[in-house]
């Protein structure tokens, strides 16, 4: 249940005003300096952010970094211990003072989606709209359910709908109120691979559409590159890094960023006079000393095939060729069994990824050549 946000009147006694006024004219959800522990666990450490009106936001990161602890935060199921919050220029919560969630203007859309088994359809989005005249209400219920394509579902009981239409009836009660802020805590995991595309693209349109600042909790990569403005990449409570999609997945901060992202190749090395040797070719290393121990991080899609006679290129021995659909996985050996010296870190098993149907036989001699843009080089073994 949502309703309206109240403004801070009086500021807490140990606070100044001046940081409020100072806010005052933002919109959208911004948080300062959160940090929050169970115990001796130190679940988000000092993460500041901010979601503008109509953005929508990702947390993304392994399992325990924190991202659902920090989205309880915001939306106040669990206490503030450090740092701030503010929707639309007013402070919600701080140390010591907090308004509570149901007076945040917030929508919240959880990863079981909570609805209530003995209210129907209408009356799940209804409960949140008791301070609404009933003819109002019954407008705001209807305008819901049509946002979501659930209109001829009004008086469905929960345990009859599929999961893709419980998951819509649950973005529609969260909405119905008209939240200045969203908040969704992995509201897809629970669908097949089909739906699940489906629901999320649905979901993103209706989410642009209300223009509420929208926080998303996922653990799956491609689905923020899908449905985020922005994403912030977690890591042990922290910020690793922030920025949109393509800035992320194509300039990695460090080496946990680049791998959390997708399959990478990983060769090690040492520089030499700004460089890395590899199989493929020497790769820039102009950011490290002579003789420092780096990582190379190649994506699959970095790799680039052609005929042995076609282009140059390192030779590699097709192992296998699987089509995925949109792309081809080829997993590829550089034979290296024959002669080299043990100690050598080079690996012999790489993978790469090729756009549409390409299948070469099993046993043919490729070159493989690289795509600079996907090779990226870190100190070595940071991302361990």
């Amino acid at each position: 249940m949502t309703a309206a946000i109240h403004p801070l009147r009086q500021p807490p006694p140990d606070r100044a005003t001046a940081p409020l006024a100072e806010t005052t004219a933002l919109a959208g959800l911004r948080v300062a300096g959160i940090g929050h522990s169970f115990g001796a666990k130190r679940a988000v450490d000092d993460v500041t952010l901010a979601v503008a009106p109509g953005e929508l936001v990702c947390l993304v990161g392994p399992s325990g970094c924190g991202k659902t602890t920090l989205l309880r935060v915001v939306a106040g199921l669990e206490a503030i211990q450090q740092g701030s919050i503010v929707i639309d220029g007013c402070a919600v919560a701080e140390p010591g003072y907090g308004i509570p969630p149901e007076a945040r203007g917030v929508g919240m859309v959880f990863q079981d989606y909570a609805l209530f088994p003995h209210l129907d359809v209408a009356g799940n989005i209804a409960f949140g709209l008791a301070h609404l005249p009933a003819a109002t209400r019954a407008v705001r219920v209807r305008e819901a359910l049509g946002q979501v394509g659930m209109v001829d579902y009004a008086k469905a009981w929960p345990h009859q709908l599929s999961g893709g239409q419980q998951q819509r009836v649950a973005l529609a009660r969260a909405l119905a109120p008209k939240p200045r802020v969203m908040l969704l805590d992995e509201p897809f995991s629970g669908l097949d691979t089909r739906l699940r595309e489906q629901i999320r693209d649905d979901t993103l349109h209706v989410l642009k559409k209300s223009g509420a600042a929208t926080l998303m909790v996922t653990h799956d990569p491609e689905e923020a590159m899908f449905m985020a403005d922005r994403i912030v990449v977690m890591r042990d409570g922290g910020v690793e890094q922030a920025g949109r999609p393509a800035e992320i997945y194509s300039h990695p901060a460090n080496a946990f960023v680049a791998t959390f992202f997708g399959q990478v190749n990983e060769i090690r090395g040492r520089v030499q006079g700004g460089t890395v040797t590899t199989p493929f070719g020497p790769v820039p290393a102009v950011d490290f000393a002579d003789g420092a121990a780096v990582d190379v991080l190649i994506r699959p899609e970095g790799l680039k095939l052609n005929t042995a006679d076609d282009g140059p290129g390192c030779p590699a021995k097709v192992l296998a060729a699987r089509l995925l659909g949109r792309s081809s996985w080829i997993h590829l050996s550089l034979g290296r069994a024959n002669g080299e010296r043990a100690e050598d870190p080079t690996p012999d098993h790489f993978h790469a990824r090729v756009p549409g149907r390409y299948l070469p036989r099993e046993g043919e001699v490729l070159a493989v050549a690289l795509d600079s843009a996907q090779v990226f080089v870190f100190a070595a073994g940071e991302h361990k």
